[in-house]
C-alpha cells in the first residue's frame, strides 16, 4: 500500500518562510503527466487577479496540481452542458495540444496551429476532455490522449458504444481517428470545429451552430454514451490548475483526494500560481518533540498540558528530516480512524545549546588530568 500511495504524491522542497503541505490521501487515482509549464514564477509576471478557491486534488505533477470544486448535485447531461458553456465563455483560441497536460486546463500546447509558446487554449480533443471532466466522465486534471485515445479509453470503461445517440436525451462523440473529434450534447454541437466553420471565430472551443456537416461524413465514427450513464448525477464542479513556483514552505506534500483551500495569484496569461494552502477540517497542534522513529515513520510531541500525540509520517518522511528531539513544532494533521496523519510541520523554536563547563583555555575544569600535567 505504501508503494502504491507513493505514486500519488509529489513532495516539493521550499524555503523556511512558512510551511504549506498537502495531505495524506484517502482516495487514490492515477497521476497526471507533468504539465508543460512556463519557467517563470508569478513574481516575475504581471498579476491581474488574486483569490482563493476550495476543492479536492484530482491530479498532480512535479510542477503543478489540479483541484475540482464541489458543485450542486445535478444530472450528467446538465453538467456537460454547463461545462461546455463555461469553456465557450472562456473564449480561448485554438492551440494545438492545448488542454492535454491536465484535462480542463487550457495550456500553451505544442508546436502546431495556434502555438506561439505563450498563448493558452484548447485543441479538439483537449476541449472535449474538458467538458467530459466537468461532468465527472474523465479524470479532472488527468492527462488527455488524442481523439482516438479518448474513444479507446471510454470504450474500455464501457461508457460508450458505437452509433449516434437517439431519444430526447443523448450525447454523441464524432471521431475521425487521428484527425478530429467533436460532440453533440442533447442536440447541440460543441468543439473547436465541425466542418462548417460556425463556431468560435478564433477557432477555439465553443458551441457550434451551423448544422454540423461533418456529423454525416463517412470519415467520422459516432459513439454515444449509454443511457444509464446520462441518467446518473454528479457533484463535479469546475476545474482549476495551479503552478507551484510561488508556494513557500518546508515541504509541500501533494496527494490525491484531499480537500484543500488554495490562495492564488493569476497572471495576464491566465495562469494561476498557488501562494498558500489550507486544509478545511484539519487540526493544528503545538508541542515539543519527544521522539522521532528511526525510520522517520512517526514522531511524538508533548503538548503544554503534558499530553502526548503520535503522528504518522511514513508516507512523507521529508516532513521530519530536519527535526530533532526538543524542537517546538506546529503540526497540522488529519484524524483517519485511529491514525493521526501529519500534513505539515513547522519548527517554531529550537532548544538553546547547553553551556559547557570549560576554563578560559578550553580545558576541562574537572575530571582526569591530561597525561603529563603537573601534579
Amino acid at each position: 500500500m505504501a508503494s502504491q500511495r507513493g505514486l500519488n504524491r509529489v513532495i516539493v522542497k521550499r524555503n523556511l518562510a512558512s510551511c504549506c503541505a498537502l495531505a495524506c490521501a484517502l482516495i487514490l487515482s492515477s497521476v497526471a503527466p507533468a504539465a508543460s509549464a512556463h519557467a517563470a514564477s508569478a513574481s516575475s509576471l504581471r498579476v491581474t487577479a488574486r483569490g482563493a478557491v476550495t476543492g479536492t486534488i484530482t491530479a498532480l505533477s512535479g510542477s503543478s496540481f489540479t483541484i475540482q470544486t464541489a458543485g450542486r448535485r445535478t444530472g450528467v447531461v446538465n453538467a456537460l452542458t454547463t461545462a461546455a458553456a463555461r469553456v465557450t465563455g472562456q473564449d480561448y483560441p485554438y492551440v494545438y495540444g492545448g488542454g492535454h497536460a491536465q484535462a480542463g486546463i487550457a495550456s500553451i500546447g505544442t508546436k502546431g496551429p495556434g502555438y506561439n509558446g505563450k498563448r493558452t487554449g484548447y485543441d479538439c480533443s483537449g476541449s472535449v476532455a474538458a467538458v467530459l471532466a466537468g461532468a465527472g466522465l474523465w479524470p479532472a486534471g488527468g492527462g488527455v490522449p488524442n481523439d482516438a485515445g479518448i474513444i479507446a479509453q471510454l470504450l474500455r470503461e464501457h461508457l460508450i458504444a458505437r452509433g449516434a445517440g437517439t431519444g430526447p436525451v443523448a450525447v454523441t462523440l464524432y471521431d475521425h481517428p487521428g484527425a478530429h473529434i467533436f460532440m453533440n450534447i442533447d442536440g447541440r454541437f460543441f468543439g473547436t470545429s465541425d466542418g462548417g466553420g460556425g463556431g468560435n471565430p478564433r477557432g477555439g472551443a465553443g458551441w457550434l451552430d451551423d448544422g454540423a456537416p461533418d456529423a454525416t461524413s463517412r470519415s467520422y465514427k459516432p459513439y454515444h454514451f449509454f443511457p444509464w450513464v446520462l441518467k446518473g448525477s454528479t457533484t463535479a464542479g469546475h476545474i482549476d490548475g495551479f503552478a507551484l513556483d510561488a508556494l513557500s514552505g518546508d515541504a509541500a506534500v501533494l496527494e490525491l483526494g484531499v480537500k484543500v483551500r488554495v490562495t492564488y495569484e493569476q497572471t495576464r496569461s491566465g495562469r494561476m500560481f498557488a501562494t498558500a494552502l489550507a486544509y478545511p477540517g484539519a487540526i493544528t497542534a503545538s508541542g515539543t518533540v519527544e521522539s522521532i522513529a528511526n525510520d522517520d515513520s512517526s514522531l511524538t510531541i508533548q503538548a503544554s498540558d503534558g499530553s502526548s500525540l503520535t503522528l504518522l509520517t511514513q508516507d512523507a518522511p521529508q516532513l521530519v528530516e530536519d527535526v530533532v528531539a526538543g524542537d517546538t513544532v506546529s503540526v497540522t494533521y488529519l484524524q483517519s480512524g485511529s491514525s493521526v496523519i501529519a500534513l505539515s510541520l513547522t519548527v517554531t523554536a529550537t532548544p538553546s545549546p547547553s553551556p559547557t563547563d570549560t576554563s578560559t583555555t578550553g580545558a576541562p575544569t574537572s575530571g582526569t588530568p591530561a597525561t603529563g600535567a603537573a601534579g
